[in-house]
């Protein structure tokens, strides 16, 4: 999995497609690619067109934003 984000760390949409195309544990490692790229770059990194046409988007880009609202108004402890 880090291979694919040093070797592609320019482009998610590439990270993901050389992922995809490797075969094996892929669902695992794109998940952790996109998570590590999500927190690297943020959600705006993310090509509209990816996440265009996903079932519920709308919905889940809403719990995103309350989550991190939420973790953002927490005190630190």
């Amino acid at each position: 999995m880090m291979h694919y984000a040093v070797k592609y760390s320019g482009s998610l949409e590439e990270a993901l497609l050389a992922n995809a195309n490797a075969g094996g544990e892929n669902v695992a490692r794109g998940a952790l690619l996109g998570a590590l790229f999500g927190a690297a770059y943020g959600a705006e990194a993310i090509p509209a067109h990816l996440k265009r046409g996903l079932s519920r988007s709308s919905e889940i880009e809403q719990e995103i934003e309350a989550f991190v609202a939420r973790l953002c108004s927490k005190p630190a402890m």
